[in-house]
């Protein structure tokens, strides 16, 4: 079968051959418990205002690109994912939006706990493209933009640190992947956006299905990259 465009997108990332450290170390309590109070409550029923940082983000970039100052929209400041402690921003993080999830990742990789800040790097990056699949409408100098800056900004350390083991990596992505299906969305409903949704986990299926397969491969190229394998 040939992968459709959002299974390629996904598959884009085992070229740069990086694998994810063992998640026994995760701080299985903190995704377990969000996904837990989470089940109890409903996803939102309406869109919510992104946030004032994600629209100051891609405001700055379309002023670049346009040479313009485009009209600001009203957006929600309530959370501050930069300064809010981080076991309180795990507990939120479900109703926020998902670039929240990569800050969250990036103060938890900083702070040393770089396990958790993989599960929420994939878990967020899940989300983000489910919620880009469903709104083409979005300018690409806007959330697009933040999108991509992201997945570099948070992205390349974490994957860097990622670790070395493809069983891990897989494992890790499982998790995410279930994390996501069991754990409702309080920033934006879910219903208009299933088949988004559907297509980006379908997506992810076949990232981990690579690596599943292709597991020496990935190690050879690690280690050709001087990249540590385990």
């Amino acid at each position: 079968m040939k992968p459709n465009r959002a299974d390629r997108a996904w598959l884009l990332l085992p070229t740069i051959a990086l694998a994810l450290t063992a998640c026994d170390a995760l701080g299985a309590d903190n995704p377990s418990n969000a996904a837990e109070s989470g089940a109890a409550q409903a996803d939102a029923t309406a869109p919510r205002p992104i946030p004032c940082s994600v629209q100051a983000h891609g405001i700055d970039a379309v002023q670049v690109r346009l040479q313009q100052r485009p009209q600001r929209e009203p957006c929600d400041d309530s959370v501050n994912a930069q300064t809010v402690p981080l076991d309180e921003l795990i507990r939120i993080i479900p109703d926020q939006h998902p670039s929240f999830y990569y800050v969250l990742a990036t103060r938890l990789f900083e702070a040393d706990r770089k396990d958790e800040a993989v599960f929420w790097f994939y878990a967020g990056q899940l989300r983000y493209r489910s919620r880009l699949a469903c709104h083409p409408e979005l300018p690409p100098g806007t959330e697009p933009a933040l999108f991509a800056s992201l997945q570099e900004v948070a992205g390349t350390p974490i994957n860097e640190y990622a670790g070395a083991d493809p069983d891990a990596w897989v494992a890790a992505m499982e998790r995410a992947r279930a994390w996501d299906e069991t754990t409702r969305n309080g920033f934006e409903p879910r219903e208009p956006c299933r088949a988004a949704i559907a297509e980006q986990r379908a997506g992810m299926g076949q990232l981990i299905d690579y690596v599943r397969a292709n597991k020496a491969q990935i190690r050879q190229e690690r280690a050709s990259r001087g990249l540590p394998n385990r």
